[in-house]
């Protein structure tokens, strides 16, 4: 089994990166919005193909602000140290089980550098990406509140700079 990683800069994505990071950003279910304009947000975006077919994404975007707030992780004299936010990770169920999601991590965390990143995720129901991140150096911080678009609950993780 082929698996290929491409990690795009902001500068360099296009129309095709923009189609499969939407296509499989559909697929996950727990995005909202225009889709197709999602991987625009991104500083870095991740593609994983596995026998050249596209099956697991991943991107380094734009913060979650409102994650930081009273409703949420009640981190507010936090916020102003973050600027960007790991996420958008997605690998197509089929292909799961193949270190996709923690290659994907590896990858954009050696690119971005070890400035301050946050990751917000889902606690219970995917401890598998609790357990990247923090093998990752995050560690959840706040409190935990229910996701408007799933109802499960989400925790904030920071990586503070060395």
């Amino acid at each position: 089994m082929k698996i290929e990683l491409e990690i795009v800069k902001k500068i360099d994505i296009n129309d095709e990166h923009r189609r499969v990071f939407a296509e499989i950003l559909g697929k996950q279910g727990k995005v909202q919005g225009n889709l197709a304009t999602k991987a625009d947000r991104c500083h870095l975006i991740a593609i994983a193909k596995m026998n050249n077919k596209p099956v697991a994404i991943g991107a380094i975007k734009q913060k979650t602000v409102s994650d930081f707030s009273p409703a949420k992780a009640d981190l507010e004299e936090f916020n102003s140290q973050f600027s960007w936010e790991i996420g958008y990770l997605y690998t197509d169920p089929d292909y799961r089980g193949n270190g996709l999601a923690k290659r994907i991590v590896v990858s954009l965390l050696d690119i971005y550098g070890d400035d301050n990143l946050m990751a917000s995720t889902e606690l219970e129901e995917n401890p598998q990406m609790v357990s990247i991140l923090e093998q990752n150096g995050f560690s959840v911080h706040g409190k935990s509140w229910a996701s408007v678009i799933h109802g499960n609950k989400l925790g904030l993780f920071l990586k503070f700079k060395k």
